[in-house]
């Protein structure tokens, strides 16, 4: 089975994520589409024989470069093979590599284009009076408590066929499948270690909000409200547009 992830500056992050399975047996080869990151990030994902690279340049200013980021990760997939996809800020939970090396085997049936794996959301410890987690032995951050919704169902395991393609963005959506179902088996998602770049990544979610609107397109499918901090960065003045 294939692996697909996408990246961007996640230095930090790669022995934590792609340590923690890229040793199972069901795990063939590992995509990443790096969008031209200046720290190390290449350097540490070199340190993984299954690991491929292949660096597509990151358009801050484009709005839509989450979704053209992702179409590009599929376009790596052969048509026919089942790939999973995962966030760098994600890892998968005992009962989901169970699942995925069973699908693989051919010893759990997986009929359908896509399939969707629940996933759990975890508030990491932090240190007192400070936005930085505690990680743990095993690098991933401490667990604090579980946010957001649940089971949070998100598209994941995909077998390729040329219909497929992401929209929207940053919340994008797979279309062109004509067939899908929901696995409970979670894939875990850590908020950031550093609360500094959650707002960061809201900064850059609101810009496309600002960018839509000015391009007269429709609202993000999963529009969410502004929270009151960062509100200024939802006005086209604000990104000198």
């Amino acid at each position: 089975m294939l692996i697909l992830l996408k990246c961007l500056n996640e230095e930090k992050y790669v022995k934590r994520c792609i340590g923690d399975f890229h040793d199972e047996k069901w795990v063939e080869r590992i995509i990443v589409i790096e969008g031209r990151s200046n720290d190390y990030t290449v350097e540490e994902l070199k340190q993984f024989s299954k690991v491929e690279v292949y660096q597509h340049p990151w358009i801050d200013s484009y709005f839509d470069m989450e979704t053209c980021q992702s179409n590009i990760a599929l376009s790596y997939v052969p048509h026919g093979r089942k790939a999973m996809i995962l966030d760098f800020d994600e890892r998968m939970s005992e009962e989901l590599k169970q699942v995925l090396a069973d699908i693989d085997s051919g010893s759990r049936k997986f009929e359908t284009d896509i399939a969707h794996f629940s996933r759990r959301t975890i508030e990491p410890l932090r240190y007192e009076e400070s936005p930085f987690a505690m990680i743990g032995a095993d690098g991933w951050p401490i667990e604090s408590h579980q946010i957001g919704q649940y089971p949070d169902f998100q598209c994941r395991l995909i077998r390729r066929n040329k219909e497929l393609r992401w929209i929207n963005s940053p919340h994008h959506v797979l279309i062109g499948q004509k067939s899908n179902e929901n696995i409970v088996a979670d894939i875990i998602h850590y908020e950031k270690d550093d609360l500094r770049d959650r707002e960061r990544i809201e900064k850059k979610w609101l810009r496309c909000k600002v960018r839509r609107k000015e391009l007269d397109l429709t609202a993000d499918i999963f529009e969410t409200t502004i929270k009151p901090e960062l509100h200024k960065y939802a006005d086209s003045n604000y990104w000198g547009t």
